[in-house]
C-alpha cells in the first residue's frame, strides 16, 4: 500500500488508540487534492488484496509467557486459531516472539471487514486468550 498510518499507545484502552486513529484519519483525508481509491461496493481498494475493504491492521503486543514457554508460539497459535487471531513476532510477519513471550496479536480477518468488527474481534479474542494464559499458569 502506499500510505500507512500507524497509531500506538501503552495500555489497554484500544476505544482510545481507535479514536486517535480516526482523527489522524481526517486530517489526511481533508488535505485537498488527495484522494484515494474507494469503493462503495468493497471499501478502499489497496495494492494487497486481503485488505480490500477497510485496509485496517490492528494489533496488540501482550506478553504470554505461559503458552509461549521454551520459545515456541505453537501453544499460542493453537489458542488464538479458533479465536480468530494471528501471533506474530514483534517486529512482523516471521520474527520470532520476545524472550519475555512477547506476541503480536491481530484478528486474522481483515478482507471485506469493518473496523468496528476488528476491534471487537481483537477485544473478544484477546479476552480469551488472557483466560487461557491465566490457566497456563495454574498447571
Amino acid at each position: 500500500d502506499h500510505l500507512r498510518i500507524m497509531c500506538m499507545q501503552k495500555g489497554t484502552l484500544l476505544n482510545d488508540v481507535f479514536d486517535r486513529l480516526k482523527s489522524a484519519l481526517a486530517v489526511v483525508e481533508s488535505i485537498e487534492g488527495l484522494s484515494f481509491a474507494v469503493s462503495s461496493d468493497y471499501g478502499c481498494v489497496t495494492s494487497c488484496p486481503t485488505n480490500l475493504g477497510t485496509g485496517m491492521r490492528a494489533s496488540v503486543h501482550v506478553q504470554l509467557p505461559n503458552l509461549t514457554k521454551g520459545g515456541s508460539d505453537a501453544k499460542a497459535k493453537a489458542v488464538c486459531k479458533p479465536l480468530g487471531l494471528s501471533v506474530r513476532g514483534t517486529g512482523g510477519e516471521h520474527t520470532p516472539i520476545g524472550e519475555d513471550g512477547t506476541c503480536d496479536i491481530s484478528p486474522s480477518a481483515r478482507f471485506c471487514i469493518r473496523e468496528s468488527a476488528i476491534i471487537t474481534a481483537l477485544y473478544t479474542g484477546l479476552r480469551l486468550l488472557k483466560a487461557e494464559e491465566d490457566q497456563a499458569d495454574s498447571s
